[in-house]
């Protein structure tokens, strides 16, 4: 969904990747959302990353499209693809969404999800599992007061992993899942 940290983690994973001497690529297919590429493009030159980008208002799987040519002919180990947020009610935005699915063939699909997103958070990834599938989760946002009981909740229903925790807005600000983290908190909070 928009603003759950999507950008962010990208860039907080190609960072990861990048320490591990991986290389990486990131492709722009938020086309729809006002200053999305100069985000995703000013958190790459901190990473040393390259963007593939076309303009606003292009199509999405186009940029995937031309960022797959590219990977491929630069021996790139890890694309990274970076959606606009699709709200689940919107099907034009669950389309292009599965034509990115479609073209990409991805090897990963990750549902970024905020902490402190609360019920409706289920029923979003419920729509999006429907409509494209997914296969882990990002729980971003953790350093806020929220208890992140929403991710329980996807994780008992949808029975997807957790791959990584978020806690900050720095590219370093990324850890494992750590299941006994989440329910102390839950618990205790």
């Amino acid at each position: 969904p928009n603003g759950s940290g999507k950008t962010s983690s990208i860039a907080k994973i190609a960072n990861m990747l990048k320490e591990r001497n991986g290389k990486v690529a990131i492709a722009a297919c938020d086309t729809f959302r006002a200053a999305s590429i100069e985000q995703l493009e000013e958190l790459a030159k901190k990473v040393c990353v390259k963007v593939i980008k076309q303009g606003y208002g292009a199509k999405p799987a186009a940029v995937a499209f031309d960022a797959l040519k590219f990977a491929e002919a630069k021996k790139i180990d890890v694309l990274l693809i970076d959606t606009a947020g699709r709200m689940e009610t919107n099907r034009n935005l669950l389309d292009e969404l599965k034509k990115l699915v479609e073209i990409t063939k991805p090897v990963l699909r990750v549902y970024v999800i905020e902490a402190y997103a609360g019920r409706n958070a289920v029923e979003q990834a419920k729509e999006f599992e429907k409509a494209v599938g997914f296969d882990a989760t990002i729980l971003t946002k953790f350093d806020t007061e929220a208890k992140g009981g929403s991710l329980l909740s996807i994780l008992y229903e949808l029975k997807k992993p957790v791959l990584f925790i978020t806690t900050g807005q720095g590219l370093k600000d990324i850890r494992k899942f750590d299941i006994e983290e989440v329910l102390e908190r839950v618990l205790n909070f």
